[in-house]
């Protein structure tokens, strides 16, 4: 079963990251069950058969197909308050890989990379979606994009209760869409002076309140810009 729907911004990298997918469910359908009957099958392809098959398949066509095969898995656990976790993850590249940029790398620094944007169900992991992009693609401004075409995509009764990102989506313009849609967010802030501030005057004052699990909140307001 495929988990994840990947994509990428190219010529025929998509088709080589779905048939990656692909081979990897098929290897694992004959190796661990070893017996084809047990799914219902008289045999299993070869790794070689279903790269040469998939390779056929136009790439939004294919994007398309594995979207809905994806869906069909995912959709019926939405109807469930659930969080939806973004996670940008940079993967250090050695060859020639079709997209792969020097940038921001913090574990092989001066290595090219891929980045993968990930789109995950909180607590169950259940991943979603994931954009395979240039390692120069790993900001929110890269990612916002098909953040919000992912979730305009879903019925509002189907939408997360909330969507959590770490520092690099608490900005104003990654907020301003949220509040558009009436979409609850939960993002860290960068320590900058004035949410320095922010914090040592709160540390200060009294009116806290229970938050549940034995922590305690504080609502305040921050201009982010201007």
């Amino acid at each position: 079963m495929l988990r994840a729907l990947f994509e990428f911004h190219g010529s025929s990298a998509a088709r080589s990251v779905i048939v990656c997918s692909a081979m990897r469910a098929s290897t694992s359908a004959s190796q661990v069950l070893g017996s084809t009957p047990l799914l219902g099958m008289t045999e299993v392809v070869s790794e070689d058969a279903v790269r040469r098959g998939l390779d056929k398949i136009d790439e939004d066509a294919g994007q398309t197909w594995l979207r809905g095969h994806l869906d069909y898995t995912t959709r019926p656990l939405l109807s469930e308050p659930w969080i939806l976790d973004i996670d940008t993850t940079v993967k250090p590249l050695y060859g020639h890989q079709e997209g792969a940029v020097v940038s921001y790398n913090p574990h092989k620094k001066g290595r090219p990379s891929h980045s993968f944007r990930c789109y995950m169900m909180a607590n169950l992991r259940l991943v979603l979606a994931v954009e395979v992009a240039p390692g120069n693609e790993h900001t929110s401004k890269h990612s916002s994009p098909h953040l919000w075409q992912l979730l305009d995509s879903l019925p509002r009764e189907l939408r997360p209760w909330l969507i959590r990102g770490d520092v690099s989506f608490g900005n104003e313009p990654v907020m301003r869409e949220a509040e558009q849609r009436g979409q609850h967010y939960l993002f860290k802030l960068r320590l900058t002076k004035s949410v320095k501030r922010a914090i040592e005057r709160a540390m200060g004052e009294q009116d806290w309140q229970d938050a549940g699990g034995r922590w305690q909140g504080k609502d305040g307001r921050l201009r982010l810009q201007g």
